[in-house]
């Protein structure tokens, strides 16, 4: 899963700069954006996305939580579309419609929780907090680009099976967002004559460890009770 992320690029025009892509509506996005070194997707928030636009690609500003076209009252769409499953893409009716409409998602990374059951930590701490955050990073670049798909301005963010390094984070469940940095396959992702086989594969691919950088960060992450969303959140927390 992958409900959880922070954006620390100053500006939203940063992002332009840094991928040399156009910003749509720039003055808009440019408002719309926001700092935030940890971003709840359950809040719906507005999140950057590189998509297509006229056979070109863009930068804009989505809806994190994809709303399909057919929903005709917003208020009344209750499910979770933070996140799309890779194994579910092409058949469940929120997002089968859109596996066309593929777009990135621009992150500073994300956060993930490790169960410290399943981790085998004994003792009264684990009696006390089930679960760690960690967050993950590119160790290269300052920004990672997440698979993800779209409909109407909102956006899921694609899931995976988690590599070797994200199973031992997220240990239960053992999942993570589609992370597609190579600058040429983000080319093909976002190609549209990309056939459901292509994406596939595509989906079932991830980043070699060695190009991620995972530590401990802040406790709470994963609580609605705690103000996460300071500086303290991405920075390295000891045990």
């Amino acid at each position: 899963m992958c409900y959880h992320i922070s954006e620390t690029t100053p500006l939203f025009d940063d992002f332009v700069d840094y991928f040399d892509i156009p910003g749509y509506n720039r003055d808009y996005n440019n408002d719309l954006y926001k700092v935030s070194y940890h971003l709840n997707g359950f809040t719906k928030p507005h999140i950057p996305v590189i998509r297509p636009e006229e056979g070109e690609s863009v930068i804009d500003m989505y809806k994190w939580g994809l709303m399909p076209h057919w929903v005709k009252d917003p208020k009344t769409w209750k499910a979770n579309t933070l996140n799309a499953r890779n194994d579910e893409l092409f058949g469940k009716p929120s997002y089968r419609s859109y596996w066309k409409n593929r777009c990135l998602v621009i992150v500073s990374g994300f956060f993930e929780p490790r169960d410290r059951g399943v981790a085998g930590l004994e003792g009264p701490a684990s009696k006390v907090q089930k679960t760690e955050s960690w967050y993950i990073k590119s160790k290269i670049e300052p920004l990672l680009t997440l698979g993800g798909i779209y409909c109407n301005g909102t956006v899921s963010i694609l899931t995976t099976d988690a590599s070797p390094l994200l199973s031992e984070i997220h240990n239960d469940g053992k999942r993570m967002p589609l992370i597609i940095d190579d600058p040429d396959i983000r080319d093909i992702w976002l190609h549209d004559d990309l056939t459901q086989d292509e994406m596939a594969r595509l989906m079932d691919s991830y980043p070699d460890d060695e190009s991620l950088i995972a530590y401990r960060a802040l406790d709470g992450i994963m609580s609605n009770r705690v103000d996460t969303n300071v500086p303290e959140a991405i920075m390295p927390h000891a045990a």
